[in-house]
């Protein structure tokens, strides 16, 4: 047996195998540095369920008569809620941070909020609350509209496809063409006792019914 020849030959097996063994070895290291399809979509509606929280979390704010929305900015990620910003009180500071934590779907709050009255911005001075306070109006009149023309569509009795309902924070008016006095009447008594309704303007006019005795 010739040694000198099984020495080279042994070094060159051992370096073919070596290097055959790096690029699996990049390969994997890639491969792991890159997310799955599964992960991405994993990692999508995180994102989704994440955007739904914070938009859920300002509308609480919005609707809130103690707290001004403009004042506190709100972070979510993986339903962790960030809170910043400044509020008037120690009392807003724990209201924003319990309004936070019973969210649906937050796991915790990291309620990083100052208290700086002259930071925070007064409510009933600043444009931003009369936006507020505009934006809640119209959408308390859409919603108490659609109240009514759900009960009156629901009605057998009633022509709700004919009836035009419209609200003015809480005002109601109702406009259309209906077939009898009776018609009216309980059009009117259903839209006077939703909730939200104050006032109605029965402007309701009852179609003439032929004559059938002219003579």
């Amino acid at each position: 047996m010739n040694r000198k020849r099984i020495l080279p030959a042994a070094i060159a097996a051992s370096i073919l195998g070596v290097t055959a063994t790096v690029p699996l070895t990049l390969a994997q290291t890639v491969d792991q540095t890159q997310p799955t399809m599964e992960q991405r979509g994993e990692q999508a509606q995180g994102a989704i369920k994440d955007a739904w929280l914070d938009g859920k979390l300002e509308s609480a704010y919005l609707f809130n008569e103690h707290l001004s929305p403009f004042d506190i900015d709100t972070d979510v990620n993986n339903g962790i809620v960030h809170l910043t910003g400044a509020v008037e009180s120690d009392i807003d500071r724990e209201l924003a941070g319990e309004i936070a934590q019973s969210i649906d779907g937050v796991s915790d709050v990291k309620n990083d909020l100052v208290v700086d009255k002259a930071q925070a911005r007064v409510a009933h001075d600043d444009d931003a609350s009369r936006e507020r306070s505009g934006f809640r109006e119209t959408v308390g009149n859409a919603t108490l509209t659609a109240k009514i023309k759900s009960q009156l569509l629901a009605n057998s009795s009633t022509s709700g496809m004919e009836v035009d309902v419209d609200s003015d924070n809480g005002n109601v008016t109702l406009s259309g063409t209906v077939d009898s006095d009776e018609e009216k009447e309980l059009i009117a008594r259903i839209a006077e006792n939703t909730s939200g309704a104050d006032s109605i303007d029965n402007r309701l006019m009852v179609e003439n019914e032929p004559e059938e005795d002219a003579e």
